[in-house]
């Protein structure tokens, strides 16, 4: 069956070798990348339930990441409520995400808005009324 979507396969595919290439340029995993990705949106802390969510990658992949990344010293771990874990970054965790994570972010932002709003309002639209549609029939197989 020919897919509606094989150009966005290929786009995808560049986003996602873009991410790695800047994983592997700042000495990180793709994982522990998408980790600090999703802490600095949290602020340095989270549960680490939101971690697998937020991140798309599967338990056992966050909580290797996790191990190696608090060997490092980058983060900490704390019971939450319930069976919940808190995940908090160190001060040396922080400094890493400034250094890495903050540049994808001026990168991502330099790019956006050098679109003219009503692009930004567009891409944010359809992006948004795809993910919640293709959730709501994913849900319904």
């Amino acid at each position: 069956m020919e897919s509606a979507f094989k150009d966005w396969g290929y786009v995808e595919g560049l986003m996602e070798s873009a991410y790695h290439e800047a994983a592997l340029k700042m000495n990180l995993s793709d994982s522990e990348l998408a980790i600090l990705y999703v802490l600095n949106v949290h602020h340095g802390e989270c549960n680490q339930s939101i971690l697998y969510k937020e991140a798309c990658m599967i338990k056992s992949t966050v909580n290797s990441a996790i191990r190696k990344m608090e060997q490092k010293e980058l983060l900490y771990l704390t019971p939450g409520t319930g069976r919940n874990t808190q995940v908090f970054l160190t001060e040396k965790g922080r400094e890493l995400m400034e250094n890495t994570v903050y540049k994808l972010i001026e990168i991502e932002n330099e790019i956006y808005n050098a679109w003219t709003p009503r692009e930004r309002e567009l891409f944010m639209k359809l992006n948004r009324d795809f993910a919640e549609k293709l959730k709501e029939k994913v849900g319904e197989l």
